[in-house]
């Protein structure tokens, strides 16, 4: 590839990570919606899927249970794409933070035991067990706002990332006027 197309494939990268990361921005849920609708797009397709093998299996063969998980894969992608916009990603972040209080718990349950042979090593389970804990009720509590500050996160990493882009187009073009 010659520096005069690989000029031009940095400015439209960078141009494209800018325009995005700054739709993130003011809409930081879209990472949210687009995960939705990638998710019941697959549920969708495995439903479809499994009916077709239910109904294609000869009947000695056929098992009541594909049946039951086609329908129910394409209830709950047809749910989800219609009525939850929200619901796959919020549930994902939600059961995030159930195990974050798993995990706390089992720190403290770890702690009890450790703090016997070991004080200061069964003092940091404590420590770290409340931090999850605490980390894991906040994220049950606001799976939405956990969801915005993702967003927002990845947002930054993209327009940072046009900005490494752009850059590189105008040394690329500095390159090139210096090799006529």
């Amino acid at each position: 590839m010659n520096i005069s197309k690989a000029k031009y494939i940095s400015l439209l990268s960078g141009v494209l990570f800018l325009t995005v990361g700054i739709y993130m921005i003011y809409n930081p849920l879209f990472i949210a919606y687009t995960m939705n609708i990638i998710f019941c797009i697959l549920l969708l397709v495995e439903g479809i899927s499994q009916l077709s093998a239910y109904f294609y299996e000869k009947h000695e063969g056929r098992s009541v249970w594909r049946l039951i998980e086609g329908i129910i894969s394409i209830v709950m992608g047809i749910y989800f794409l219609i009525g939850d916009s929200l619901g796959i990603p919020v549930a994902i972040i939600v059961v995030v933070g159930i195990w974050l209080v798993l995990v706390g718990i089992s720190r403290l349950m770890m702690s009890r035991r450790v703090i016997e042979f070991e004080k200061n090593i069964g003092q940091r389970l404590i420590v770290a067990g409340v931090v999850e804990i605490i980390f894991g009720i906040t994220v049950i509590a606001n799976p939405v706002i956990i969801a915005n500050y993702i967003a927002y996160l990845i947002a930054v990493s993209l327009i940072v990332q046009a900005v490494v882009d752009i850059f590189r187009f105008f040394r690329l073009n500095r390159m090139q006027r210096k090799m006529k």
